[in-house]
This record gives C-alpha cells, sequence and structure tokens, in this order.
C-alpha cells in the first residue's frame, strides 16, 4: 500500500500549523502513531474546507466548518 501525503498549507496563517491533520499527515503522523491519529479524527465533527480532512476538534483544522 502506497502512502499518500500533502503539502502542508503554507498559507494557513493560524500559528498552529503543526497541530493541523493535513501537517500531521505530511509528516507520516497517521503512519508512526496510528491510534493517536484515529483519536484525532474518530467521531468527525468538523471537515476542512481546504484539505476536505474531517477532524473531532476544529483545532486540527485549518479551515473547519461543522459537518
Amino acid at each position: 500500500m502506497a502512502l499518500t501525503t500533502t503539502q502542508p498549507n503554507l498559507e494557513c496563517c493560524t500559528g498552529l500549523h503543526t497541530e493541523h491533520l493535513c501537517y500531521m499527515v505530511s509528516q507520516g503522523f497517521h503512519v508512526s502513531d496510528e491510534q493517536e491519529y484515529e483519536a484525532l479524527v474518530e467521531n468527525a465533527r468538523y471537515q476542512c474546507n481546504r484539505c476536505e480532512r474531517v477532524a473531532a476538534s476544529d483545532a486540527n483544522l485549518c479551515v473547519p466548518v461543522p459537518l
């Protein structure tokens, strides 16, 4: 199975981009710490309007919108 990585959002200006799923996945977090990654996306309540990832907390997305 090939690993899918995305480019980090260079336009994100929250100052906390390293906590966003698009950045974490680009660094291989979903592979290196699969259980913690699953905890961040389990029971997703938000979707990123930029990368379309989903997360339980809006804090883990660049441009979160409620699902």
